[in-house]
């Protein structure tokens, strides 16, 4: 599990980098970017269209249409629609959540921006993210971005990481200390 997690990582990476290079130099990062948030929101509003993307059933070719269906609808940048024909033939395309939020983080991380990946059990109130952006803004700057997770998992409390940094206040990471405590007593 864990050495097809960081395959994974790593081929996203490499896609992402090479697209933010090709971007870089045309001078398009953010309209290419556009592009991207508009796919990945595509991806997590639709449940269909998510299995459809990671779906090994369903051929490269049936995805490639579909997704250059919805680039064109939305006059995306040219480089998109190649970067997609490429991931396409080279049958990554099930790669491609991963490759947008790499993509997404190499931008950031160009501009200075610091990101957050804050994980809770469930699903934040409004009030509740905004008290945690400004935490974290207090600490970190203002050049922050946030990215909320829901693992129900972690039974409560949050998980927060900045770039390798981690702070794991979950209930299901107390509970694991805890078991181990109580086995070495």
């Amino acid at each position: 599990m864990v050495s097809q997690q960081s395959s994974r990582e790593l081929i996203a990476d490499r896609y992402a980098s090479a697209l933010y290079e090709l971007s870089s130099d045309a001078k398009c990062i953010d309209e290419v970017s556009k592009d991207l948030l508009m796919l990945q929101e595509y991806i997590k509003q639709n449940d269909d269209f998510n299995l459809l993307i990671k779906s090994p059933l369903i051929a490269s070719n049936e995805k490639l249409s579909i997704l250059q269906k919805i680039l064109s609808d939305h006059t995306a940048n040219i480089l998109t629609s190649k970067f997609i024909q490429v991931i396409s033939h080279n049958k990554r395309i099930n790669f491609l959540p991963v490759i947008i939020s790499r993509y997404n983080a190499i931008n950031a991380e160009k501009r200075g921006d610091v990101i957050a990946d804050i994980t809770s059990a469930e699903e934040l109130s409004n009030q509740q993210r905004n008290e945690i952006k400004d935490q974290l803004r207090s600490i970190l700057g203002e050049k922050l971005s946030l990215n909320f997770k829901i693992n129900n998992k972690i039974i409560g409390g949050l998980i927060v990481k900045v770039g390798s940094k981690m702070i794991d206040s979950s209930l299901n990471s107390k509970i694991n200390k805890l078991t181990i405590a109580m086995k070495g007593a």
